[in-house]
């Protein structure tokens, strides 16, 4: 049985801006912004599987440039091309420019007043609780029972204790899941 999508031709430029507008509004940086935009595309609107989002998100993590940067292309370009790319990139920087400006603004006027020292005080707890609640959310479904976390696991001990190159893990992790991990789908009658 396969999970039914929604048409992509549903996701509109238009669509597609708000909904990046929205994931530009979140807090937790790209850990956050990812599970808010996994949480959107996958079991809100269901225009994307899980398989393939958490896909988009490890290719995402392995270019050199910010993660929810590159989710952000990816997921742009495959509903709308070179124009969805454009609009989501726009519209996920724009709140946090208007934002960052704003607070160096706010920083500038506080610096050296008393009003700083509460700010430094609950910032970075705030801050911390907020990734910690997007990775928790990102990351629940592989706490489930499945082959997924025990290679993750080898993965890192493979690197951490043995010395072994990351990238002959990756390519070993992408041998044993084409292998092993694939899943074949079943298309209902329509």
């Amino acid at each position: 049985m396969s999970v039914r999508t929604e048409d992509p031709a549903q996701l509109t430029l238009r669509t597609l801006f708000v909904l990046f507008l929205r994931i530009g509004l979140a807090f937790g940086a790209g850990t956050g912004m990812s599970a808010v935009l996994q949480d959107e595309l996958v079991r809100k609107r269901r225009a994307i599987t899980r398989g393939e989002f958490m896909t988009l998100y490890g290719l995402a993590r392995l270019v050199p440039s910010g993660s929810m940067t590159a989710l952000a292309v990816a997921v742009g370009y495959r509903y709308r091309g070179i124009a969805g790319t454009v609009v989501v990139l726009g519209a996920m920087i724009l709140p946090g420019f208007i934002l960052t400006l704003s607070l160096t603004v706010v920083y500038t006027l506080l610096a050296g007043s008393a009003a700083m020292s509460v700010v430094n005080l609950t910032l970075m707890p705030a801050a911390l609780a907020v990734v910690i609640v997007s990775a928790f959310r990102l990351g629940s479904e592989f706490l489930t029972p499945s082959l997924e976390p025990v290679l993750a696991i080898a993965a890192g001990i493979g690197v951490l204790v043995f010395g072994i190159n990351p990238s002959l893990i990756l390519l070993a992790g992408g041998i044993i899941g084409a292998c092993l991990l694939r899943k074949s789908y079943t298309e209902e009658p329509g």
